[in-house]
């Protein structure tokens, strides 16, 4: 049973990965090309598909957090108090940037994604107005942001492989 837990949470955790971190790589390489494409068809398509990014996104971070959480209960020694050692402060640096994550990502749905979709899809052939323009702007600097998070979350995971020696 409890190689069958380890597989299926490791499992899950890459789906989570690829879902949350893939889906922000994907979201970055589209955004730079609907920025660099002559028409207004790029920003429209990721316009439109900002709920759905979203809803990807939070479903990334719950799987990441249940399969990790998941892990720890399979794996913990029976001191659970374990914050003096390294593995503890990196994993409870993990918890605070993932945190960090969840709080960036409400305020992108919140603020800029209410905003885009209360403004409108651009025709086809219709310039960006300047203020979906700047909603746009405000909503990958904070995806930036929160890509930047991912990957420091990825890569203190892979620390804690090392830090149990």
């Amino acid at each position: 049973m409890r190689l069958f837990v380890e597989y299926f949470s490791t499992l899950i955790h890459i789906i989570g990965l690829l879902m949350l971190a893939g889906g922000h790589l994907w979201f970055a390489v589209c955004s730079v090309k609907a920025e660099q494409s002559r028409f207004d068809d790029g920003h429209r398509f990721l316009i439109e598909s900002l709920p759905t990014f979203s809803t990807l996104f939070g479903t990334g971070v719950l799987l990441l957090f249940a399969s990790g959480l998941a892990k720890l209960l399979l794996w913990y020694e029976p001191g659970f108090i374990f914050l003096p050692l390294p593995y503890g402060w990196i994993l409870l640096t993990k918890l605070s940037l993932y945190i960090g994550i969840v709080i960036n990502g409400i305020l992108i749905e919140r603020k800029y994604v209410v905003r885009l979709l209360k403004l409108g899809v651009p025709e086809a052939g219709d310039p960006l107005s300047g203020e979906v323009a700047h909603a746009w702007l405000g909503l990958q600097r904070h995806a930036r942001l929160n890509f930047a998070l991912i990957m420091t979350v990825l890569a203190l995971g892979e620390t804690l492989r090392f830090a149990k020696i």
